[in-house]
């Protein structure tokens, strides 16, 4: 799936940018399409010398500072900025990987691309490149010019330079923004467990915030159409015989839990933003027993194994909906924590492997871990997503005083002897399917 959405380049193509057809392409030239701060044609490919190359990364970057678009390869224009021939260009492999590389090599931080030939049938090896670049939150991004280091944006159908005052502002923008996406975090997650049963469940809550944010409308055929989809379904990316069971709407925002009652979620609960944002929770705790010396006071048992279940699949649920419903783009921002942990409610981690046991000591506030991982990597079963899961796990096992989730590995492998029988032969299967390595390996 291409990163860019534009509602109104897809309005100009007549598709989404990765099901354009030559034909289409071919319309720019028909209607006299004019370049704008989002559309840029090429006649030829860029060049090799070292020129060119800047040219090709300059352009790019100027999308990724500006509000993102798209270059046609392959469309000639006037000197009004109108398409007026298919030129067209060679569709090679080779070009297509130059092109990543340049991009790589020049504009930093390296800005998204999708690079998406579109074959002209009557000549085989032939047609148009789109370069379809997403506006970046990590802007700006700047080129290399001789010595210097210089920030293009797009203005109208040319391109200008960032003056220092700007690239400072813009910089300003990016951190800014990643201060926001955080506090959005933390806003979804109050949210989200105030919807929850917590008289006798503990719950893993995981929330997520993409980069650019996305859309979806939200109506009663979206409601029916969510309601077919995860109705009376397991979420898990490893089963655990958990469904959910009622859907509803919230203000702009989608809501499905695991019991029949709307307005307290036992079991599993989620709550899906037409932005792309998310939160979803799932019960962890094997049962809470009376504090020794404290029959007054509670603790949670958490299973060190439903806890990483609950945040892999966590991740992965609120990836999809935000890339595939809402069609947000680039990296995301998320955060997981248990609730409730307090004096009342303590909780502890344990494992049911062997003889059992606890792992670390027992806590009282609730534990917290953040990251940022890209969203198609976590919309994916894979090492990308097992990896992302062991770090955010990790996050949250060491606030018992346990360095390290067992399960997994932050290079996206899977520690297959620490799952029990239970989750053992799934975990397996789910691996293989999925190409995630495992390793018998055991940590000292």
């Amino acid at each position: 799936m291409v990163a860019l959405r534009s509602r109104r380049l897809e309005g100009i193509f007549g598709a989404r940018l990765d099901a354009v057809s030559h034909a289409q392409v071919i319309t720019l030239v028909t209607n006299a399409v004019t370049e704008s701060h989002d559309l840029d044609f090429k006649a030829e490919l860029y060049g090799r010398s070292d020129k060119s190359k800047r040219d090709l990364a300059g352009d790019v970057a100027a999308l990724a500072n500006t509000s993102g678009g798209v270059l046609v390869l392959g469309i000639a224009e006037d000197n009004q900025a109108r398409a007026t021939a298919a030129s067209e260009v060679a569709l090679d492999n080779a070009e297509q990987d130059r092109i990543r590389q340049i991009v790589s090599e020049l504009a930093h931080p390296t800005p998204g691309i999708d690079v998406i030939p579109v074959e002209n049938p009557q000549r085989p090896g032939h047609g148009f490149l789109l370069i379809a670049v997403p506006r970046s939150p990590m802007a700006p991004h700047a080129v290399k010019v001789d010595k210097g280091l210089r920030y293009p944006r797009r203005y109208g159908t040319t391109t200008t330079y960032l003056s220092e005052p700007q690239v400072a502002a813009a910089y300003r923008e990016r951190f800014a923004g990643f201060q926001d996406r955080f506090e959005d975090l933390a806003k979804l997650e109050s949210q989200l467990i105030d919807r929850l049963d917590v008289s006798d469940q503990t719950f893993v809550a995981v929330t997520l915030v993409p980069d650019l944010a996305g859309d979806f409308i939200l109506n009663k055929k979206t409601l029916m159409e969510f309601e077919q989809e995860v109705r009376d379904k397991d979420p898990h990316a490893i089963q655990r015989g958990v469904v959910f069971g009622s859907t509803s709407v919230g203000s702009r925002c989608l809501i499905a839990h695991g019991s029949s009652n709307a307005a307290a979620a036992t079991y599993l609960a989620c709550e899906l933003h037409q932005s792309g944002a998310g939160g979803f929770a799932t019960f962890i705790d094997h049962r809470r027993l009376e504090r020794m010396g404290d029959p007054s006071a509670l603790i949670s048992r958490i299973g060190d194994e439903d806890l990483a279940v609950g945040v892999l699949s966590g991740l992965r649920f609120l990836a999809r909906h935000a890339r595939d419903r809402a069609a947000s783009g680039g990296n995301a921002a998320v955060r997981a924590t248990l609730w409730p942990v307090t004096e009342e409610t303590a909780a502890i981690l344990v494992q049911n492997r062997a003889h059992g046991g606890s792992l670390g000591h027992q806590i009282v506030k609730p534990p917290v871990a953040t990251g940022a991982f890209d969203l198609d990597d976590l919309a994916e079963d894979g090492a990308p997503l097992v990896a992302a899961t062991a770090d955010l796990t990790t996050g949250l096992i060491q606030h018992f005083g346990y360095p390290e989730t067992l399960q997994m590995t932050s290079d996206g492998t899977i520690r297959i002897r620490y799952w029990e029988q239970g989750y053992g032969q799934r975990v397996r299967q789910w691996a293989e399917a999925c190409n995630v390595q495992t390793t018998q390996e055991t940590v000292g």
